[in-house]
This record gives structure tokens, C-alpha cells and sequence, in this order.
């Protein structure tokens, strides 16, 4: 027999990239036309949009969603709501942008679960616990001290896992996001982070986090800011996507190929002078490190339209086609599928 013949062709970078399901697990979207000319030509179907910003305030937090709610409405031919991941693979058939609703704080509901509910009426379908700093449900990774999840985030835990929504512990303390997956009978995710084992910082998770991580479901989504894949030894280096791989094969190396993502953490509604002001705010500055405008942002990663060059990236550092598509988007797929509920239509 010959099994040449029945050998798959393995596809090259562009027609991997281009069949794949490309997600960037957490970012800050321009409402803007701009957005979906990068994300076009970046060949993202779905991105994890935090809508609100941290430490709004109720009122503001309602006003955010229905802001984004109304920009995906007047961009239907081009956008819609991910609610599922029907919706998502929808949006990959159509050639779509799917925009997940997914807040980086929850002190605009606090522990009121009737406005929990109310968010996840509107589509909110991740939802961080802690942003740096305490608040009733648990501890921020900037906090001295972390006395874990308190009572009512395990309520509010429960509640998520009961409504629907994704539980996300990527600034929360170590002791907090571990007593978060303790309680939690669906997975725990933190979207977007990076391994403290290469690059010390309290945003980054340890190998001991992740373990618990990987045995819960969950998956991390690897950044791609200077500040936080920066060198040890080299720490004014800039980094670039070699840097990005050596992370996602720690993740790898720890808890398999099944709970490592992508997620930029990137901003783009971030501005040169808003970053000139952070760089004084020596709290800030400690966090996102001494790099300049041009700078802040891993080399072959500047914008969305650049994903291709993780499919790139990834298929040089030797992972098989099969991991790629999963490190790119099924990975996140897979958890949304496992943590989501569907919607009646």
C-alpha cells in the first residue's frame, strides 16, 4: 500500500491561518472602521472585548455595553455579538468579527447577583473578578496581601457558573484565582497572562498556578506587551514572537498544548500621551516596564493585522499544524463551549 498517497499535505502558514478559527483571547477594540481593517487583514474571527473599563461605576459600565451593543448593531454586515460558539463559527463562515463581551472588573455590579444577571442579559459572557486591587469578591494581584475568594465570590463564583459566564482570574491574586478554581464546576481562565518562570512579575502565573490551571479545564492566553515578555537579563530588550513561543512551550512544558491561547492584552484605544502620562505613574511604570511608545508592543506584533505572523511563529518553534489551530483559537472554543450555555433563539 502506498501511504504516501494517503498522507495529508501539510498547508503552509497562510493556509493554515486562513482555515483556522484565530481568537485573541483579551483586548480593547476601537469601535472604529479602522478596527475591522486590521482585524480583516489579520484574519481574526473572535476577539474578547473589555467593554467596560475597570473600577467603573454602574451607571458607566451600562452605558459602555450598550455603546459597543449598538456599534456591533450598525456594523452587522461586518460584526455580530458572540453569545455562543455557534455564533463564533458563524462568524467564521460569513467572514465576520464575533465580539465577546468580556469586563476586566466586577465592582460595577459588586455582589448584587440580580445585576450579575442583568450584565450576562446583555451579552456579557467573561467576566475578571479582581482588577490589582481588592474588592468584595477577592484579592488583585497588586494587593501586599491575598486572603483568597472571599464568602461572596464564591457566591458570585456559583452564580457565573450557573448563568453562563466564563470566571477569569487573570489579575487576581495567586491565592484568590486558586480558591476561584476550587470553587468553580466549570473551567477557569485567565485570558490573558504570561509565565512568571521566565518573566517574575505579579502579573504572571506561576508553575503551581498553572498546574491547578491544567487540571481544572482551564487555558492562559499568552501576551504579547514588551513589559511582560521581557528578559530577565536583558530587561530594556525588546522582546518579539520568538519570545511569545518560548512562553507558550513553558505553558506547554507544565500542562500540555490543550490550555495555552493567544491574547494580546492590547488597547487600541491607547494613546502616545496616554502612555507618556502611565510612565509617570511609578505603579504603572513598574508594571508595563521602561518602554517607549514604539516600543511597547513585542517585534512582529504591532497591530491585529499582523496574527498571521503567530501562525508563522508558532510553526518555526515546531509545533505541528494541529497544535497551531488549537493554540490560535480551538483552544478557547473548547472552554467557551465548556463554560457557556446556549441561547435559545
Amino acid at each position: 500500500m502506498n501511504t504516501a498517497a494517503t498522507e495529508r499535505p501539510v498547508p503552509s502558514a497562510t493556509e493554515l491561518h486562513a482555515a483556522a478559527t484565530v481568537v485573541d483571547g483579551s483586548t480593547v477594540i476601537e469601535l472604529s472602521d479602522a478596527h475591522l481593517d486590521r482585524i480583516r487583514r489579520g484574519g481574526v474571527t473572535a476577539v474578547n472585548h473589555t467593554v467596560t473599563r475597570p473600577y467603573a461605576d454602574t451607571v458607566t459600565a451600562l452605558r459602555e455595553v450598550n455603546h459597543c451593543r449598538r456599534w456591533i448593531d450598525e456594523h452587522a454586515d461586518d460584526v455580530l455579538l458572540a453569545l455562543t460558539v455557534a455564533d463564533i463559527e458563524r462568524a467564521k463562515t460569513e467572514g465576520k468579527e464575533a465580539v465577546i463581551l468580556g469586563p476586566q472588573d466586577t465592582e460595577m455590579i459588586g455582589v448584587d447577583l440580580d445585576l450579575l444577571g442583568t450584565f450576562h442579559d446583555l451579552g456579557v459572557r467573561i467576566l475578571q473578578l479582581t482588577y490589582q486591587r481588592q474588592n468584595l469578591l477577592g484579592a488583585g494581584c497588586g494587593e501586599e496581601t491575598d486572603s483568597g475568594l472571599t464568602h461572596k465570590g464564591r457566591t458570585f463564583v456559583r452564580a457565573m457558573n450557573e448563568l453562563g459566564i466564563l470566571v477569569d482570574v487573570s489579575h487576581c491574586g495567586e491565592r484568590t484565582g486558586l480558591d476561584a478554581m476550587d470553587t468553580s464546576d466549570k473551567p477557569v481562565v485567565v485570558t490573558h497572562s504570561f509565565c512568571d518562570a521566565l518573566s517574575p512579575h505579579i502579573r504572571a502565573k506561576s508553575d503551581t498556578f498553572l498546574r491547578r490551571l491544567g487540571a481544572q479545564g482551564g487555558v492562559l492566553g499568552i501576551t504579547t506587551l514588551s513589559g511582560f515578555l521581557y528578559y530577565p537579563d536583558a530587561p530594556t530588550r525588546r522582546p518579539d514572537l520568538t519570545r511569545f513561543v518560548e512562553h507558550v512551550n513553558r505553558v506547554v512544558e507544565v500542562i500540555g498544548v490543550d490550555h495555552v491561547a493567544i491574547a494580546t492584552d492590547y488597547d487600541e484605544t491607547w494613546t502616545e500621551a496616554m502612555r507618556a502620562a502611565q510612565l509617570k505613574d511609578k505603579e504603572q511604570q513598574n508594571l508595563l516596564g521602561d518602554f517607549g511608545w514604539n516600543e511597547r508592543r513585542a517585534i512582529g506584533m504591532d497591530d491585529a493585522s499582523q496574527f498571521p505572523n503567530f501562525t508563522e511563529a508558532l510553526l518555526a518553534g515546531g509545533f505541528s499544524p494541529d497544535d497551531v489551530v488549537k493554540i490560535l483559537g480551538g483552544n478557547w472554543l473548547r472552554v467557551y463551549g465548556e463554560a457557556w450555555k446556549p441561547t435559545a433563539r
